[in-house]
């Protein structure tokens, strides 16, 4: 409807705009029949302008129900896994109640082994622990009376103490049967509750799925599902503000390793320079050394033909020329080997998320409402970080529509521009006019617009961006650049 719509925005501005000659008789004559022209032109905008809003509002009706939906769905999907993790946590409760009564009941068989034993002699004392007439007429003294009385008190006390042990005993096995029979009944509640919810959810999305049928069946083709023209207008303004500040941005960090390079440029000129100096005066030295060693050498042979020419016939004592110490040279030092060039990238993009690829780039059958699918999807599961793809200025991060959450980044890589999307996400962590860097978090994983479960959908565009639902207009493959 939108193309409809702006080719006759179009031709209507070019039949108002094409050239007329006419003669002088005829100029008012053709000035009346021109606004005319542009005042029916108009109408029909307006029109036209009408239809679209019209369409726009059941669109967006629908749109919001299953964005409605899509939350509700997210929060029974958040409720069905913590119900699964609580179901885990009893079964594990009752594995360690099941332990511990084994426990109890093993202590019991020891307990009552022992217990038996005193029972027995209890019975044949008439139920006491010790025969007192014994301890009281066979004593030999008071003193060995006293013994034997602590004694059978001791021995009736321990009676006692295993009583009471073996009571206790059983009230804690009875309490742990009691807890284990209770975690069995939860846990067969809570897996009654698991399943409603499970069955509820299966149905929000059996309703979702029918409300994203009836909702494209409002649109003839998918690429009136992404905005209306007021919002497409939007777009296009935030993207020239967007490509410009990108631009503008990378032109600073230009002029930043321009200075950069110059400056180190200046820098090895100095050393070159110093080292230049350095060399000079080593040769310099050189020669004032040689010079010098000439001079001494021109000395000597001057002294020894004096002393010959002045030496008496007969012999004299020999004097040796003065020894002449003449510094040495300093060698010239080896210049700095250059520093090596940074290696240069092959890639522009990296991957935006993990997981794997669950819709590639190409051909599709049409069922979502598009014959060519523009990007690739990675599914992945819910909160999973989404990076930018490449440093570059964020055009738009908004909600709602067919994207649902998303995120388009205009990009200036090597003198070109280009705009990746990325929709469908739970969450941003972006905001229009933000500079992002490569691999900087901008959103979170997600299922919200038309999205049939969790996973990010991935578009490159080269130059700004543009959507058919029917080609790949100005998109090209993600994989042949990440």
């Amino acid at each position: 409807m939108k193309k409809t719509f702006a080719s006759l925005i179009v031709s209507a501005l070019v039949l108002s705009s094409t050239p007329h000659f006419a003669s002088a008789d005829d100029l008012s004559e053709q000035k009346a029949k021109n606004e005319q022209k542009q005042q029916e032109n108009s109408k029909t905008q307006k029109k036209l302008e009408s239809s679209v809003n019209q369409e726009g509002q059941k669109i967006s009706k629908t749109q919001q129900e299953v964005n409605r939906l899509d939350q509700a769905l997210n929060e029974k999907m958040f409720a069905v896994e913590a119900k699964d993790r609580q179901i885990k946590a009893t079964e594990a409760e009752i594995v360690e109640l099941g332990k511990q009564i084994e426990k109890y009941k093993a202590k019991l068989k020891k307990q009552e082994k022992l217990l038996g034993d005193r029972l027995r002699v209890m019975q044949e004392n008439d139920g006491n622990s010790i025969k007192w007439e014994e301890v009281i007429f066979g004593s030999k003294d008071v003193g060995d009376l006293v013994s034997r009385v602590l004694a059978g008190k001791s021995i009736s006390q321990q009676d006692d103490k295993m009583i009471t042990d073996y009571q206790n005993t059983q009230k804690k096995l009875a309490a742990a049967q009691q807890e284990l029979k209770d975690k069995k009944a939860k846990l067969v509640t809570e897996k009654q509750e698991l399943k409603r919810q499970q069955a509820e959810l299966e149905q929000q999305i059996k309703e979702r799925n029918q409300r994203l049928k009836e909702l494209r069946k409002q649109k003839k083709k998918f690429e009136t599902q992404l905005m209306d023209a007021k919002e497409v207008q939007q777009i296009l303004i935030a993207q020239e503000q967007a490509i410009a500040a990108e631009k503008a941005a990378r032109e600073r960090e230009a002029r930043i390793e321009k200075e950069r390079q110059a400056q180190a440029a200046r820098e090895a000129k100095a050393r070159a320079e110093a080292q230049a100096a350095q060399a000079a005066a080593a040769e310099q030295a050189a020669a004032e050394q040689q010079a010098a060693e000439a001079a001494a050498a021109k000395a000597a042979a001057e002294a020894k033909a004096n002393q010959k020419s002045s030496a008496p016939a007969t012999g004299s004592t020999k004097q040796s020329a003065p020894a002449v110490t003449v510094p040495k040279a300093t060698p010239a030092p080896t210049p700095e080997p250059a520093p090596a060039p940074a290696p240069s990238s092959s890639s522009l993009f990296i991957h935006p998320t993990s997981g794997s690829i669950t819709q590639g780039y190409g051909s599709a059958n049409g069922s979502n409402g598009y014959s060519f699918h523009n990007g690739i999807d990675f599914g992945a599961p819910v909160g999973t970080p989404i990076v930018a793809a490449a440093t570059g200025t964020v055009i738009t991060a908004s909600s709602g529509g067919p994207y649902g959450n998303h995120v388009m980044i205009a990009h200036q890589l090597n003198g070109k521009t280009y705009t990746t999307v990325y929709a469908h996400m739970s969450s941003l962590n972006a905001r229009a006019g933000q500079r992002v860097s490569q691999g900087e978090q901008i959103g979170a994983l997600g299922s919200t617009g038309n999205s049939t479960g969790p996973h990010l959908h991935f578009e490159i565009h080269i130059g700004g961006y543009s959507y058919s639902a029917s080609g790949p207009a100005n998109t090209v493959n993600p994989m042949s650049m990440l």
